[in-house]
């Protein structure tokens, strides 16, 4: 499966789960095309995630107030923890503010996994918090 099939899946998730989230595209200078979901807030259109399809896999960051996710949390997923970039990974930022997620094409993520669509929830509650909702 190519990654903008991935991340079509993944939308459709997100869209199945979170109805009121929106999307916003852009171009990026590459030719490809960024789709970041989002919470409208006239105060605050911070994204809630970017999604960026590459060649060999599908990059989520995932926005989040500082501390609410943490690492131990993450690794409760079925994705091993750590980005190397030459397998699917996901980590925690440094700062603890986000979380990012390779997808490579080889080996997909089950979207619709119970602990992931749990996580998926747990991370919303968190982002709406950071746009004061």
């Amino acid at each position: 499966m190519e990654s903008e099939q991935m991340r079509s899946k993944f939308i459709n998730v997100l869209k199945e789960n979170f109805p009121e989230v929106q999307y916003r595209a852009k171009r990026l200078a590459s030719g490809r095309t960024r789709i970041s979901p989002y919470l409208p807030n006239k105060k605050r259109n911070k994204r809630w995630m970017q999604l960026d399809s590459n060649k060999e896999y599908l990059s989520i960051a995932m926005d989040h107030v500082v501390g609410q996710i943490t690492a131990d949390v993450i690794k409760k997923l079925n994705i091993p923890y750590g980005l190397d970039g030459n397998r699917t990974g996901i980590q925690l930022q440094p700062n603890g503010d986000a979380v990012n997620l390779s997808i490579f094409i080889n080996d997909e993520v089950n979207f619709n996994q119970t602990e992931f669509i749990q996580f998926l929830h747990k991370h919303y509650v968190s982002y709406s918090k950071l746009v004061n909702f």
